[in-house]
């Protein structure tokens, strides 16, 4: 199994190629998902409740070492966006905050700080119309951006470039969804998300939707009549007597329930995505946060960050006229190179430059068909070169001749 640092050079590799991505973090809804997800028994030798905290911080480490360091900006809920004035139930049914988890909300910024991420709220918003605008935005001026949240009516917000990362199991297992993986899922595209939560309704939000419509029977009926309109205005072509008379006396629980569910892309925020600047993590930080709240395995964890870290861009040798760059490894050679491999890096000359970056075993099928000069291959892992590609060998054979 391959280790995180391997892991995250291989990312690091992904991740030269991809051009610019922010990450936007649902920071309440991993929170709580932590907090429910892990056992309220974990805890301090003094008895000071960590269980959200613990999981909050392995998402953080995990996105950090497996994606490498990303712009990233953890988003928090200050207000309910007006959606409380268009229905006084929304979120009504919530309870309050649960003491244990109160206990350790107050340390779940300084974290994010830690990490050398951006916190985020906006008076009078829930986190999810932040995220939504900061998305939007981020895509008209052409960077990608991948949201981390347990909530699915983010969906709504996946298009090209933008993706989810959908936590599951737990609290670190997750799915990545662009657009083909929701309709996978739901048998609908992104857009129609509101719509689907305007028929089911969210008890977790306390949206309504229409008595018996569930995921199932919301999706089927979206798929033959197009959207919530769409339904509401062929409610006499549906099956079923029960099924019709709450689409019809429901309906205007459905279009409440749609727009309550529908986030907003267009608020005043002071954040240009364009303008943020990545922060290394602050591992002195972090180590004193960890030991205070005694998190051994994230502990040992930390050392993995410095592979999650670039590598310093390298400097010209004296007297060379090509030019060297960190990069990832080319996906494909052409003409002859010459390549060195060595403590996890590699290095690669071609005619008029010379490429540096992270090298991890996945990238050796691209080497099989290439024409490569190397130093003592025996030494390199699983190739098969002539010997005359090898310039150990070259160097012997000339020296065996010379003094034979």
């Amino acid at each position: 199994m391959a280790s995180n640092a391997t892991r995250a050079r291989a990312s690091n590799a992904d991740a030269a190629s991809e051009g610019k991505r922010v990450f936007l973090i649902d920071g309440p809804s991993l929170v709580y998902r932590a907090f429910f997800a892990l056992p309220e028994s974990i805890a301090t030798s003094r008895g000071v409740p960590t269980n959200a905290i613990f999981g909050f911080a392995s998402m953080l480490v995990k996105i950090l070492t497996e994606y490498g360091p990303r712009t990233t900006l953890v988003v928090w809920d200050a207000g309910m966006s007006g959606r409380d004035e268009i229905s006084e139930d929304y979120k009504a049914g919530r309870r309050e905050r649960p003491d244990l988890l109160a206990e350790q909300w107050p340390h779940m910024q300084p974290l994010v700080e830690a990490f050398g991420y951006r916190n985020i709220k906006v008076p009078g918003y829930e986190a999810d119309d932040v995220i939504a605008t900061l998305a939007t935005r981020a895509r008209e001026e052409g960077i990608d951006v991948m949201i981390v949240t347990g909530d699915r009516d983010t969906f709504q917000l996946v298009e090209g470039g933008v993706k989810v990362m959908a936590t599951s199991r737990g609290i670190t297992e997750t799915k990545v969804y662009d657009r083909e993986t929701v309709i996978e899922r739901y048998g609908i595209p992104p857009e129609l998300i509101p719509d689907f939560y305007g028929l089911k309704g969210d008890t977790s939000d306390n949206i309504p939707g229409v008595p018996g419509i569930g995921d199932k029977t919301a999706a089927t009926l979206l798929q033959t009549y197009g959207d919530l309109e769409g339904v509401l205005s062929s409610i006499d072509k549906i099956s079923g007597a029960k099924r019709k008379e709450n689409l019809t006396n429901h309906a205007e629980d459905a279009r409440v329930s749609k727009v309550l569910a529908t986030m907003q892309r267009d608020l005043d925020l002071d954040c240009d995505p364009s303008e943020l600047v990545l922060a290394p993590p602050d591992r002195s930080q972090l180590r004193e946060m960890f030991r205070k709240f005694e998190f051994r395995a994230l502990l040992n964890r930390i050392d993995d960050l410095d592979a999650a870290l670039p590598a310093a861009e390298p400097s010209r040798p004296a007297g060379t006229s090509v030019s060297w760059r960190e990069a990832a490894f080319p996906a494909q050679l052409r003409g002859p190179v010459a390549l060195a491999i060595r403590d996890g890096r590699f290095a690669l000359a071609e005619e008029h430059a010379v490429t540096v970056g992270e090298w991890h075993p996945e990238l050796e099928a691209r080497l099989r068909d290439a024409a490569v000069v190397a130093h003592d291959f025996k030494a390199l892992p699983r190739l098969t070169m002539e010997p005359a590609e090898d310039t150990m060998l070259l160097a012997y054979l000339i020296a065996h001749i010379a003094f034979a």
